[in-house]
């Protein structure tokens, strides 16, 4: 489906998430579980954020406040930094992988949902850090170490493999940026890699 179904266990309810225009491939959230990503058939991934004032906040629902546009295939793999919400790490049938940047989207100023029309108002996009082709195949699974320096990948081409991922925080006077940079590449499996996880 082209939808995200958020299941609230405490009241056993269901928030359905709209925004994209095909089938919806993976999920990622933040550590604190403000942030969902999605990844989708439709080439964005969209990062909602809870509007629960706390834990206990029976009201809370979920908005799209940023879109993340700029692969050429679907994606199938998003992992978010586990540390702080900085950065967003998207992979695709493309066979790249994208870093984003989080830090800017979360700081700036929240829009509202609806215009003066009354209309749904865009969600913020995203600005792409870097683009790196990392495998041969689909990447169907990405992981983010706890300590935010080290990703994962697993892809259609039978491996898995390792990098070390470089990012630095916007200052007053530059930019954010981010690298990724290959230290390994773990062959062996047969098949395609679907899945892979730190420990």
């Amino acid at each position: 489906s082209d939808l995200v179904r958020v299941y609230d266990m405490n009241r056993f309810n269901t928030f359905l998430l709209e925004g994209h225009t095909d089938v919806v491939l993976c999920l990622a959230k933040s550590a604190d579980g403000a942030l969902l990503v999605s990844g989708s058939k439709d080439k964005t991934a969209r990062v909602w954020r809870s509007t629960a004032s706390s834990s206990t906040d029976v009201s809370a629902t979920w908005e799209c406040v940023g879109s993340a546009q700029g692969h050429v295939e679907s994606i199938g793999a998003v992992a978010v930094s586990k540390k702080e919400p900085t950065f967003l790490i998207t992979a695709s049938q493309d066979r790249t992988a994208k870093v984003w940047d989080l830090a800017a989207l979360l700081a700036a100023p929240s829009i509202p949902s609806v215009d003066t029309n009354g209309d749904p108002t865009p969600p913020a996009s995203l600005r792409s850090l870097t683009t790196q082709k990392i495998h041969d195949k689909d990447i169907n699974s990405l992981d983010i170490s706890p300590n935010d320096k080290l990703l994962a990948s697993g892809s259609q081409d039978r491996t898995a493999k390792l990098f070390a991922i470089t990012h630095t925080p916007a200052s007053k006077s530059t930019p954010a940026t981010a690298s990724l940079s290959l230290l390994g590449t773990f062959k062996g499996h047969k098949r395609g890699v679907w899945s892979v996880k730190f420990s």
